[in-house]
């Protein structure tokens, strides 16, 4: 397969901290991604004053933002107050990294709790952007992150692509409770980009020639890079293709140095007006753009 690569947006980054709004006041970054009447939909990271409870490192809580966009690009709206935020011991320090699929006329939200030896994957839901209903764990047994539901169901079943390192795995639930047949769906290459540890990156995209996912991968050396690969429309277990080079890799300024150096980390893409667009955190930092043309993508496979 050939090479390709993603193209920066020129605006990057496309989203800063506010500094006089207090829970986004330092850091904005990994943002779910979703369309919803015609726009983009970004539910983004955010940190701010507020410091972890019962912890060494001054760490900020992690809560979600919204930020609304007609291009794709350029923010149109950006709410005051925070969509989501911790509730209970189990999120003491917050939730992070969502993940948004639409699955009829619901968006699903699988995102991170945080808190003293715990990360687990939880999941919320919503249909206006206004209102949430929390649904508690997913895979409570497991203690995990880096998870995204397919936008479609396999066979009546919810299909879970998550991670138990240093591998990407697939499950399936009726109702998003019991989770059965996990299994690995893809995994670390020795000697390339991707050999320490990967896992799924934006919400799996639904194309003509397969899922796309765009996924992250980590070297020994802890750069954060992205690659591409394809499955099966038919049987998501089936990966159908798979680069071999990765598509971004950290090199502005904010994506080599921040708060973590060396990132590029996405939790979402979307397709619009002909274009990919992968929403992305810079060294966990600040939030970014990258798009490649639709065609472009589907070329390679």
């Amino acid at each position: 397969m050939k090479k390709i690569r993603l193209r920066r947006c020129p605006k990057n980054p496309i989203l800063r901290p506010r500094p006089n709004v207090p829970w986004d006041s330092k850091y904005v970054y990994n943002p779910g991604a979703t369309i919803h009447d015609g726009r983009v939909y970004l539910l983004y990271r955010a940190e701010g004053d507020e410091a972890r409870k019962n912890v060494r490192m001054k760490w900020p809580v992690t809560r979600l933002g919204l930020a609304i966009s007609s291009n794709g690009y350029d923010i149109d709206e950006r709410p005051e107050r925070f969509q989501l935020e911790g509730e209970g011991p189990d999120e003491l320090w917050g939730i992070e990294d969502p993940r948004i699929s639409k699955i009829g006329d619901t968006y699903y939200i699988v995102y991170v709790q945080v808190a003293p030896n715990h990360t687990c994957l939880a999941l919320a839901t919503t249909k206006d952007w206004k209102t949430y209903q929390r649904h508690g764990k997913l895979m409570p047994e497991v203690q995990q992150r880096t998870s995204g539901l397919l936008p479609e169901k396999y066979k009546g079943e919810y299909v879970l692509i998550h991670r138990i390192r240093p591998n990407m795995q697939i499950a399936f639930s009726e109702d998003l409770k019991t989770w059965h047949d996990s299994q690995p769906l893809m995994g670390v290459r020795p000697g390339m980009w991707d050999c320490n540890y990967m896992g799924l990156g934006a919400q799996p995209l639904k194309t003509e020639k397969g899922w796309l996912l765009f996924y992250h991968g980590v070297d020994h050396k802890k750069v954060y890079r992205l690659g591409a690969a394809w499955l099966d429309l038919d049987d998501p277990r089936k990966v159908i293709g798979r680069l071999d080079d990765f598509i971004l890799e950290p090199e502005d300024e904010w994506e080599v140095k921040g708060l973590v150096a060396n990132v590029v980390y996405t939790c979402g893409a979307v397709e619009l007006n002909g274009e990919f667009i992968v929403y992305y955190g810079a060294s966990d930092s600040l939030l970014c753009a990258a798009s490649i043309g639709v065609d472009e993508m589907l070329s390679v496979m």
